[in-house]
């Protein structure tokens, strides 16, 4: 028993000796504080499961475990704020005030989408039907816009080809004249120096037109064009079936099931209702230490912690008014 007040002295912040010479208000105190805490650090380390296991994707119970317990520490934390203030503190009233309501807010909407799991599925599933409508019609839209562009270079192409065609059937081979020029000796001068003439010789050869390579390569790229169009048009077919399957096998994230969940709630009076009393129980909950420590009357051991405050301040302030003297 004792090792259990122990604990409980070392949770809420509370000097077990202090408390030995308290009376039973203070012991009173003590354990309504205790039990406080104690509901919140269960709540809040449940939200903190449901929240590592939902929402972070963590495999581990270990971590899961973790996260809970990381979850318990900062409630702990910062009720102890609350209850070892000694006075008034109206700013840090405040300021609980509004944590508890964001609080209750955020676990709030992880209870709802624990308890609503079902209806929120068939609201998720109802908006990924929309996402998956839109989804389809703009990648048919980039196909299309893909399909058009490959069509219209095909068919320039395929007009450019056909000129080519028909000037090759008129021309298939060219001539191509080469002229050379030689010097011949045609006989000798008054001084006997051979004499020179120059002839130019004209060679004609046939060779193929250089425009059936042009031809050739413009039939190649007609074939590739050919290609990416048969390919475009089969995964056109597939879009619908793709986009299914890559939606409905994500998985629901956070914000999705809040927005499902907001869906869900905003349609239903019942369901409404259902989430303003949790909102406002969790909301009840974060503010019972705050609560208990404005309403209650000081105890013995609040007394006692004062007192030393102020004899602490009164030393402190005769010590310095001594020194000045000196």
């Amino acid at each position: 028993m004792k090792r259990m007040k122990d604990i409980g002295c070392l949770l809420i912040g509370w000097d077990k000796n202090i408390l030995k010479e308290c009376g039973e208000a203070s012991h009173r105190q003590y354990r309504i504080f205790l039990s406080a805490i104690c509901i919140m650090m269960v709540l809040w380390g449940t939200i903190g499961y449901c929240f590592a296991d939902r929402y972070v994707n963590i495999e581990s119970y270990i971590f899961k475990i973790g996260v809970a317990v990381a979850f318990m520490f900062i409630v702990l934390c910062v009720e102890r704020v609350i209850i070892l203030t000694v006075g008034k503190a109206s700013l840090m009233s405040i300021m609980r005030v509004m944590l508890a309501l964001c609080m209750s807010v955020l676990g709030s909407c992880i209870f709802d989408q624990i308890i609503f799991r079902n209806d929120i599925q068939l609201a998720i599933q109802e908006h990924r039907e929309d996402v998956i409508s839109m989804t389809i019609t703009k990648r048919l839209s980039i196909y299309d816009s893909d399909i058009q562009r490959i069509t219209r270079e095909m068919d320039s192409l395929s007009m450019a080809t056909i000129t080519l065609n028909e000037e090759l059937q008129k021309r298939p081979v060219i001539k191509d004249t080469n002229v050379s020029t030689q010097e011949q000796v045609v006989g000798v001068d008054n001084n006997g120096k051979p004499r020179k003439v120059r002839t130019q010789i004209v060679n004609t050869v046939t060779i193929a037109n250089p425009l059936a390579e042009q031809l050739k390569a413009n039939n190649d790229q007609i074939q590739i064009y050919s290609t990416q169009l048969d390919n475009l048009r089969q995964d056109k077919k597939k879009v619908a079936e793709k986009v299914r399957e890559e939606i409905n096998l994500r998985a629901p994230g956070f914000i999705e099931e809040l927005e499902a969940t907001l869906k869900v709630v905003s349609q239903s009076k019942v369901s409404l209702a259902f989430y303003i009393i949790l909102f406002c129980l969790l909301t009840f909950l974060e503010l019972f230490v705050l609560t208990i420590k404005i309403g209650e009357n000081k105890c013995d051991y609040e007394l006692i912690v004062e007192n030393q405050l102020n004899l602490k301040k009164k030393l402190m302030e005769q010590t310095s008014k001594c020194i000045l003297v000196k």
